[in-house]
């Protein structure tokens, strides 16, 4: 009797123990996802301030299928919607409409379906490198540095159907695993999961084939004794099609567009021009060393190393300003060392096929970007998160193992590597919500918004509005910001003729034309207001009519209201 009660005695302090255990694991569970919501929802959706130009053309679309049924362009609940000419996928489009409808045409509704994905990237991973590697500081420190991340939280903040994507990746991996261990069924949902980011955005039909190559590849075993492979395979293979098929047009287009030889002058400058170097342009020579394989085959490798460089990553991001803050890079510059040991370990010491899955997963996810003229890009190549993290998080976790059973170096590790993070994320949070909406604005929407009210002003309101720069599509950020009836708007739009690198600007729109603005003979045109960039007015102008300057929020004016007698 005794024995049986001291028995019971341990069990019951072996029980209370992994209780206590539980509840500190959900209790920095909750500590860090509570510290990647507030990442994510600090200011939003202010800053980033107002809505970029594609923002702007995904709001717009919603609203108009809300009220008419119909796209921009007239077209009834397509699949494809062509928008500035760059074509844009379903998927997002038609989560904003519901948003759209809830919340009203905002920052708001637009960014909404991207701030959730973030914040669920972030659930998700933990779960995801659990059921994974089952080591819970890996899974934690994975969590807490994609929660953390300046990628993901930027990505999060606007709207971004990659950011979506890598949301529903995550989530169709950590069920790829769990079919693979215990849950065969399973496999059908990661199927149509999987083939659902090919109508989401387009760098997934490469990053997306791949990775699909690459689990096939690494555990065709496990999926040939599978029952459900083939309904699976079925689900997965009959959505692509149909995104596909439906989406073939728009796919061409988009791909001339952005891919490395989408800029026309490229050809003559890396080709032409080098050729006529030669005694005997036409000569096999010439031809051999100077033809698009050679420069295609160039620039793609240079495009895929830069895309894994310091400057890229740790320094300053990518080159577009709608996907990166100035002087900021991708990742802290701390996690550097730790991404690069995490590699190590991987590469030399780690063994197993969900090992080569996530070097798989990482070495892929730059080549969609690599193929486009202006890689690397940050929201061309986020199919890198999080597994971007998780490398970084088996290098901290290798770190601290290294330093064995010394408490005080592993205390020292711990307080320094600590105390580091907290400067780069208060160095990243000071530049983020202080100077980013201050001292880039002018390349987002609030000068728009702004310009926007003044011109539903009474003063303007039957006024013919005549602005300048069509190419930089002013009429999307207007109907956003006015919320223009897309029926009339459908009705009455004119465009210009189509560009070499297929995109369409708005030529006129209701009581707006977009052209480039002749002062001498519009400006003494009655009854019409003139709108242009601040220092594209010319000074008599501001000298001899009344104007009006559109102001940033550092003050700098943006544009310039004129109005004529």
């Amino acid at each position: 009797m005794a024995i049986s009660e001291i028995a019971s005695s341990r069990l019951a302090g072996l029980a209370m123990t992994n209780d206590k255990i539980m509840n500190k694991k959900y209790l920095l569970f909750l500590i860090i996802l509570a510290t990647g919501i507030f990442m994510r929802f600090y200011q939003f959706p202010n800053v980033p301030p107002g809505v970029n130009r594609d923002e702007a053309s995904i709001g717009y679309t919603a609203y108009s299928l809300l009220k008419t049924g119909n796209d921009e362009y007239g077209k009834h609940l397509p699949i494809a919607f062509q928008s500035f000419g760059d074509w844009k996928l379903p998927f997002y489009i038609y989560e904003v409409t519901g948003s759209v409808k809830i919340f009203g045409l905002n920052e708001f509704a637009v960014r909404l379906p991207s701030l959730l994905a973030g914040v669920g990237t972030v659930i998700v991973t933990y779960f995801l490198v659990e059921e994974i590697f089952g080591i819970s500081l890996i899974s934690f420190l994975s969590m807490l540095l994609i929660a953390l991340s300046p990628w993901s939280v930027h990505l999060s903040r606007l709207e971004s159907e990659s950011n979506t994507a890598v949301f529903i990746t995550t989530i169709a991996l950590l069920l790829f695993f769990k079919a693979i261990k215990k849950s065969p069924k399973v496999l059908v949902i990661v199927g149509a999961l999987l083939a659902l980011c090919y109508g989401i955005y387009a760098g997934n039909y490469v990053s997306t084939t791949l990775l699909v190559a690459g689990l096939g590849w690494f555990f065709r075993k496990e999926l040939l004794k599978n029952k459900f492979i083939l309904v699976a395979g079925g689900a997965f293979f009959l959505i692509c099609i149909f995104f596909l098929y439906e989406n073939y047009s728009a796919n061409h287009t988009k791909i001339s567009g952005i891919g490395i030889f989408g800029d026309p002058a490229v050809v003559h400058a890396k080709i032409e021009l080098p050729r006529l170097e030669y005694k005997n342009p036409n000569s096999l020579q010439a031809r051999f060393f100077n033809n698009r394989l050679i420069y295609a085959g160039e620039k793609v490798f240079q495009n895929y190393l830069n895309s894994y460089s310091p400057q890229f990553l740790f320094i300053s991001g990518g080159m577009n300003a709608a996907h990166n803050i100035q002087n900021f890079g991708n990742m802290y510059i701390i996690e550097a060392p730790f991404l690069f040991l995490g590699l190590v370990y991987l590469i030399a010491l780690k063994k197993g096929k969900e090992r080569n899955v996530l070097l798989w997963w990482f070495f892929t996810s730059a080549i969609a970007a690599s193929i486009t003229k202006d890689a690397p890009h940050t929201n061309r190549m986020a199919a890198i998160l999080p597994v971007l993290q998780i490398v970084t998080a088996f290098g901290i976790w290798w770190a601290y193992q290294l330093l064995k059973n010394s408490i005080i170096k592993k205390y020292l590790f711990v307080s320094i590597v600590s105390v580091l993070f907290i400067v780069n994320i208060g160095i990243y949070l000071d530049r983020y919500y202080v100077h980013f909406p201050y001292e880039e604005a002018k390349s987002w929407g609030i000068g728009y918004k702004k310009l926007s009210v003044a011109l539903d002003n009474p003063v303007f309101a039957h006024k013919h509005v005549i602005m300048t720069n069509p190419q930089e599509s002013p009429y999307i950020f207007l109907a956003f910001y006015q919320k223009w009836d897309p029926a009339t708007y459908q009705k009455d739009a004119i465009r210009y003729p189509i560009t070499s690198d297929g995109f369409v600007d708005v030529k006129s729109a209701g009581r707006f034309e977009f052209r480039p603005i002749d002062w001498g003979k519009d400006a003494p045109n009655t009854n019409q207001v003139l709108v242009a960039k601040t220092e594209e007015v010319p000074q008599d102008i501001k000298n001899h009519y009344q104007t009006i300057d559109i102001l940033l929020p550092s003050g700098q004016p943006q544009f310039t209201i004129v109005t004529t007698q």
